[in-house]
């Protein structure tokens, strides 16, 4: 990895398909909405761990990351090396001060310590592309420490809420709270806060 792959990298973001997307009103919104249900929802606190699953161009990362400055650490994991490569190099060429530790592993199959974490994302397409559905939440469960609070967003295109909330209990979670968005049509999508069981 060097400077010119980070400069190829700013560049593609700027391309007139993703340019478009990323400027609109409805990527903005998506985003303000996401930050926004995580920074309401959920407290941080000194010693916090998280994980945040899928990275694609790193931006939500680097958020958590700010949000967890002082208090906490995160743990940022995706299966594409590529993807993984370019993320830990740009958050050190930008300096960011809480930058992630990266895990370059597909989530499903990789030897994460259980009940380790007080805190999983997964959002946009992440649990799509993974292309199982129940596995990946199963596995999610098992990385959450009892009582710990996973943040969930997707898209209806991907997974209707329904079908999420006929597995909570089957696999130790608590669904919390959820907000639907609707205002524009073709990104409606929903973010959930969900608590995993704690041991009896």
């Amino acid at each position: 990895m060097n400077d010119q792959s980070l400069l190829n990298f700013y560049l593609h973001m700027r391309e007139k398909e993703a340019y478009q997307w990323n400027l609109s009103p409805a990527s903005l919104y998506l985003e303000l909405e996401t930050r926004e249900f995580l920074t309401k929802h959920f407290n941080v606190f000194n010693g916090m761990k998280a994980l945040n699953i899928g990275i694609g161009v790193g931006e939500w990362d680097d958020y958590i990351g700010y949000l967890l400055n002082d208090a906490g650490s995160l743990t940022s994991i995706d299966i594409d090396s590529d993807i993984c490569d370019i993320f830990e190099y740009r958050q050190k060429k930008e300096g960011h001060p809480n930058a992630s530790a990266v895990i370059c592993e597909d989530f499903l199959t990789c030897e994460l310590s259980q009940d380790h974490y007080d805190l999983v994302t997964m959002i946009g397409s992440a649990l799509q592309e993974t292309g199982e559905y129940r596995k990946g939440l199963q596995k999610i469960s098992e990385v959450l420490k009892p009582n710990a609070q996973f943040m969930y967003m997707d898209f209806d295109r991907y997974h209707k809420k329904e079908d999420l909330f006929e597995l909570l209990t089957e696999l130790k979670f608590e669904l919390m709270h959820i907000e639907e968005y609707n205002r524009f049509s073709n990104v409606s999508f929903y973010c959930m806060k969900i608590k995993k069981e704690g041991i009896l």
